[in-house]
């Protein structure tokens, strides 16, 4: 147990626990110390910090590669909340991930991704290690540790978190270590729990990699004359084929064009799949430009549509609006390419006026198929669409397309979104996630819309605005086109462990002539979510087991999220909400949408208003009971 605190005489404290110190935790504890500094110097806020690893999640380890990257550019990462995104109390301030990384002399080396003490200074639009953001996320531990006022005290708890259960208004956290927690308030930030590994009876063990990281130690097995399949085609992926690349000694010699690879011999054969077929688009750099007040998909459509039907359809009610919004995306951008911003304002307020009008669909100036279809861009495709050009027969001429899809969308991503009106339109899928959000939460879906939604929408979307930047999506066109990798499976191919061979099998499905491939290894790139909290081993299945959680939609093949309410309380089994507990995080992925991200300065982030919020109540709940002697008010930024 460690204490950081200023020890003086208090007369009255209120205890609160943050089970889980990653992004969220953290977060929830700059809250929490921001709140504080607020109230009579008299009331102590005693803070148990519960983590075995804290401000280190295991996606942000300082020890990993640095060929693991962020999908994020620097400039656009701040644990710092933006006055924006809190109101009950002021925001802290401090530097953004690369205003950090500058201060410390941080340069990025002539491969284009290790970064230390030589090479280039760092740009703000460069996607750092993932490890340089974990240094990053443990500075600023650091920092609120040090900044706490007087009136918290700090108590960290190198340990998980096995047991909760409640004795009237307190909740009693029992951890693995021996300790016991007595905490009037406690705030769930543990993130997504994953599944038990699978047990595949009859395969050799270890022949099936089920847990994705740490990279590149789940992959140290594999030997360079065998053959690896890569279930995925997203971020976790592309980490595993750079581990096996890169990671092994390969490199990529950008001094040509176009780069080519340079192997260190000692890569395996890798095989690359998923049920789509789809790989993530490629990440233009950040830029205002895609930023606009939406027209067509906003909250008050969404309340229209509500009004004649409490539970909404995506497909139907929905995405019809978002497509719509995607066409108005489109012109802007082309305006803003051709003539300027003026001239894009003046389409703007036409468009709007349209709408007003009820006629935004026959506005003249939206793009028509021919020039933006938005849903081929939503759903996507990489084998040719014209009546004349027949579907791909096999997976090699399938492979063709794939690389030629992917090498166009690079080169919208190159462009920019100044430069390429189809990428400044796509991106209004990211814009606009508030508005989603609002669409789908806290039941606004049918049941059927709601899995539709997580096992199609949720996943295009992410395919869609938060696949890798443009220079990591080249490097895997180039290990494509250079046969280190195939893609040639095609869509959805069928996949089993083969006694005869000793391997994995998998056979194409989606070409009249079809081919199978034999594997040594199959790698699980993507983390399983655990169908049921009453299967976690940790607080999270003992709240459940307890009663004082229960899982959002208990009949959904796809939905695994627990239940809250709209201020963040979990819904315990008998439909009451637990008043003095939150939970946040991907651990409410389906109450709730898009808990997956890491925030940005001076913008509105709902992760950091929603926990504002959250710590407000605390504070009013605590001044209710008569321990808080002066007002909860005022206050300066700090």
């Amino acid at each position: 147990m460690d204490e950081h605190y200023a020890p003086d005489q208090r007369r009255k404290s209120v205890t609160v626990a943050i089970v889980g110190v990653g992004v969220r935790g953290l977060g929830v504890l700059e809250r929490l110390i921001s709140h504080a500094a607020l109230v009579d110097e008299e009331l102590t806020f005693d803070l148990h910090l519960v983590d075995p690893n804290p401000a280190q999640p295991q996606q942000y380890d300082i020890h990993q590669p640095d060929y693991l990257l962020l999908n994020h550019a620097c400039a656009y990462v701040s644990m710092f909340p933006s006055p924006r995104s809190v109101s009950q109390a002021p925001a802290m301030s401090g530097p953004t991930l690369f205003d950090w990384a500058r201060e410390r002399g941080l340069r990025v080396a002539h491969d284009g991704f290790t970064v230390g003490t030589e090479g280039r200074p760092v740009r703000p639009n460069d996607n750092l290690p993932r490890r340089v953001f974990g240094e990053y996320l443990l500075w600023f531990y650091r920092r609120l540790r040090d900044n706490a006022p007087e009136n918290v005290r700090l108590i960290g708890h190198v340990s998980t978190a096995a047991d909760l259960r409640q004795k009237g208004d307190t909740s009693i956290l029992s951890l693995d270590n021996g300790d016991h927690i007595e905490a009037d308030y406690v705030f769930v930030t543990v993130g997504q729990r994953p599944s038990r590994p699978r047990d595949d009876r009859g395969v050799p063990a270890g022949r099936l990699i089920g847990t994705p990281y740490p990279l590149p130690g789940q992959l140290a097995s594999v030997q360079p004359s065998e053959t690896v399949a890569i279930a995925g085609l997203g971020l976790t992926a592309t980490d595993a084929v750079l581990a096996l690349t890169v990671g092994r000694g390969g490199r990529f010699d950008r001094t040509v064009t176009p780069e080519r690879y340079v192997p260190s011999g000692r890569e395996p054969r890798i095989v690359v799949f998923s049920r789509s077929g789809l790989p993530y688009r490629a990440r233009p750099a950040p830029s205002s430009v895609v930023a606009y007040e939406p027209v067509a998909f906003t909250r008050s459509a969404i309340d229209r549509l509500r009004a004649a039907t409490p539970q909404l359809d995506f497909d139907r009610d929905v995405l019809p609006l978002l497509m719509l919004e995607l066409r108005v995306a489109y012109r802007r951008a082309t305006i803003l390419q051709q003539t300027g911003t003026e001239d894009a304002e003046a389409f703007l307020l036409r468009a709007r006026a349209a709408v007003a009008a009820g006629r935004l669909h026959a506005l003249d100036d939206l793009p028509g198929p021919d020039e933006f279809d938005p849903e081929l861009a939503y759903h996507g495709t990489v084998t040719p669409s014209a009546e004349d050009s027949p579907p791909p027969a096999d997976g090699e001429a399938y492979q063709r397309s794939l690389e030629s899809w992917m090498a166009a969308d690079i080169a919208h991503a190159a462009r920019g979104f100044e430069g390429s009106p189809f990428k400044a339109a796509t991106e209004m899928c990211r814009e606009v996630r508030d508005t989603i959000r609002y669409a789908i939460e806290f039941g606004g879906l049918t049941d059927a819309s709601l899995d539709r939604f997580y096992r199609y929408h949720a996943e295009t979307i992410n395919r869609l605005v938060i696949g890798p930047e443009e220079e990591r999506s080249a490097n895997i066109l180039t290990l494509l086109r250079c046969g280190v990798v195939s893609m040639s499976l095609g869509p959805n191919p069928l996949v089993g462990w083969d006694d005869d061979s000793r391997s994995w099998a998998l056979s194409s499905t989606a070409f009249p002539v079809r081919h199978t491939v034999h594997a040594d290894w199959l790698y699980q790139g993507y983390t399983d979510r655990l169908s049921s909290p009453h299967d976690d081993t940790t607080v999270v299945g003992a709240m459940a087991r307890r009663g004082v959680l229960r899982r959002f939609r208990p009949d959904s093949p796809v939905v695994a999220s627990i239940d809250v309410d709209a201020l963040g309380h979990p819904v315990a089994q008998d439909g009451t909400s637990a008043a003095r507990i939150w939970a946040f995080g991907l651990l409410c992925e389906g109450a709730t949408f898009y808990n997956g991200y890491l925030t940005s300065p001076e913008r509105f982030e709902r992760a950091q208003s929603d926990v504002d919020r959250a710590v407000h109540e605390l504070v009013e709940g605590v001044r209710r009971a008569g321990q808080i002697v002066s007002a909860f008010e005022g206050g300066t930024s700090r």
